[in-house]
């Protein structure tokens, strides 16, 4: 097993944060009541205990400084459990992927959140999206969106999901607290193993959560 102090030297974590880690991994608490129910209930509890220690120590802000700080974050993590490394891999992707769009408001916010310790990730499909007359403008800056998104993981594990589709208009930054969202364990077909479906009903949108663009941002990053 790699040691405690080559793994500490492989990233931004401490020595003591690693042993948490393992702690962690190792001997998770009991889930508790809001813990999701069902076969993948103990695997989401254990990594969510893991994160929570992790965005305390803001390890997820560490892509912001370089590509390379987030790429040996993750090689790192692998050794200690993969499927927490995976959780963050998708976070690095997406810090990585918007960073290289354009400087404005929305996508600044959530980079600074992102700084102060948050996780993002992007959504691996959208299924359909549908704005309530129109996307969000200077002029009507509150809109309602229907949609149905899919994410390669349990969406509580982050903080905000980005999804792009040529429909939108753009990418919608989409907080995983807002009012409106439902999630549930997708179906065999939708893609990876772990895979969740996130439901908009109604979901009310700000102009400054939309990130004009064109073009999927994963595809030149």
């Amino acid at each position: 097993m790699t040691g405690t102090t080559d793994l500490a030297s492989a990233t931004a974590l401490d020595e003591d944060s690693i042993v948490a880690l393992r702690e962690i991994l190792d001997d998770p608490s009991l889930p508790v009541g809001t813990t999701v129910e069902g076969p993948d209930g103990q695997r989401i509890s254990r990594l969510r205990e893991a994160l929570d220690h992790l965005v305390t120590v803001r390890a997820g802000a560490d892509v912001l400084e370089s590509p390379a700080a987030g790429a040996h974050l993750v090689r790192a993590l692998t050794v200690l459990d993969t499927d927490l490394a995976d959780v963050l891999d998708r976070h690095v992707g997406a810090v990585r992927a918007l960073s290289g769009v354009d400087a404005g408001r929305a996508r600044n916010a959530v980079l600074g959140d992102v700084g102060r310790g948050d996780l993002i990730a992007f959504a691996s499909t959208v299924r359909h999206w549908d704005w309530d007359e129109a996307a969000p403008d200077s002029v009507q800056p509150l809109r309602r969106a229907h949609g149905e998104i899919v994410v390669d993981d349990f969406p509580g594990l982050y903080d905000t999901v980005l999804a792009w589709h040529p429909g939108i208009g753009g990418l919608v930054a989409i907080s995983t607290h807002r009012q409106g969202l439902s999630w549930e364990p997708a179906d065999g077909a939708a893609g990876s193993a772990h895979a969740w479906v996130l439901t908009l009903d109604a979901v009310t949108f700000h102009a400054d959560d939309l990130i004009p663009l064109d073009h999927d941002p994963r595809r030149t990053s």
